[in-house]
């Protein structure tokens, strides 16, 4: 595999959360908030 992707990921304390799940979380640290953007303003739909 010569494909290499590089996706934001934001850690959560005592969840788990799946693909495709919808859950509330709250973020707070300025690093979360740009890639939990990151991720709406890319995401493939």
């Amino acid at each position: 595999m010569d494909h290499y992707e590089t996706l934001p990921v934001v850690p959560l304390r005592d969840v788990v959360v799946f693909p495709h799940m919808m859950m509330p979380f709250v973020i707070g640290r300025p690093s979360s908030t740009r890639a939990l953007e990151h991720a709406l303003a890319t995401a493939k739909k």
